[in-house]
């Protein structure tokens, strides 16, 4: 009798060592919760967070995000802004040209801490064609071939600024806007095209692509808007597209475009144009 007892204590506790190296003692994280990041400009629309822990990635979440941190103890924690790469769910990406956001937290277990990241764009970035329609003339004309003109208008409740182009398309008609000026684009950086924009109808992005050498000019069509439910911010990166060009002898000029082929008018409005790079 003895001897059944003594075997039933030593396998019930091997039993109970097993369990603890099947089931070992889980660690409790800290939680961190982002609801969204401040720009110091309004007509921002940043969708992820890219987080790092004492300069390890611990991941990528949309916002807002409410998401576990297996770390503990003193930690620098830095937010990077992100985006979709030309307005795409699954191509995104941190935006090379904010500022990350920083800070230094005592990570304690089971306990829950709000950052609230602030970010704004880096020095020495090269910012070439603005357009906030601010002031009385425009950096965007009709094309040729169109009579459609884009015009300033401050009667827009819900713009992200104060002012905003306009875009009025007739029945049956199209129109082509250009930029005023052409411009030289490096190979070797980062080049976004950013802007917001509401739109009942579908329009068009491109570039004229004039080569120097023999005078000859390309379009190539870039990006196509869908209608909104309200305004927009995209950004558009551009530098997939410049590496069909020497650039060294190739300057570009930017395009939007399309046609209303209904018969009720239909508006496109734009705002905060900016074309950027280092």
């Amino acid at each position: 009798m003895t001897r059944i007892i003594t075997l039933v204590f030593i396998a019930t506790f091997l039993f109970l060592i097993g369990c603890d190296h099947i089931n070992p003692e889980e660690e409790i994280p800290v939680y961190f919760t982002i609801e969204d990041i401040i720009v110091d400009e309004d007509y921002a629309q940043l969708t992820d967070a890219w987080v790092y822990v004492n300069e390890k990635l611990i991941g990528v979440y949309e916002l807002p995000a409410h998401f576990p941190v297996l770390e503990s103890g003193n930690a620098n924690i830095r937010v990077v802004p992100g985006i979709k790469v030309n307005g795409i769910a699954v191509s995104r990406g941190p935006y090379p040209f904010y500022q990350p956001w920083e800070v230094e937290k005592n990570l304690v277990p089971g306990q829950t801490l709000n950052l609230n990241p602030v970010t704004s764009f880096r020095e020495g970035l090269n910012f070439q064609w603005v357009e906030t329609f601010q002031f009385a003339t425009t950096t965007l004309e009709a094309y040729d071939s169109t009579n459609t003109t884009i015009i300033k208008t401050d009667t827009i409740s819900d713009a992200p600024s104060s002012t905003a182009g306009a875009i009025i398309v007739e029945p049956d008609s199209t129109f082509t806007l250009q930029s005023v000026e052409q411009y030289f684009l490096p190979s070797d950086r980062d080049v976004y095209l950013e802007l917001s924009y509401k739109t009942d109808h579908y329009f068009e992005f491109a570039w004229h692509v004039q080569n120097l050498t023999d005078g000859s000019i390309r379009e190539a069509r870039i990006y196509q808007f869908n209608p909104t439910d309200g305004w927009e911010h995209i950004y558009i990166y551009l530098s997939n597209f410049i590496d069909d060009y020497n650039v060294l002898n190739h300057k570009f000029r930017f395009l939007f475009g399309g046609n209303n082929i209904t018969d009720e008018s239909k508006y496109v409005y734009l705002d905060n144009i900016r074309l950027i790079h280092y």
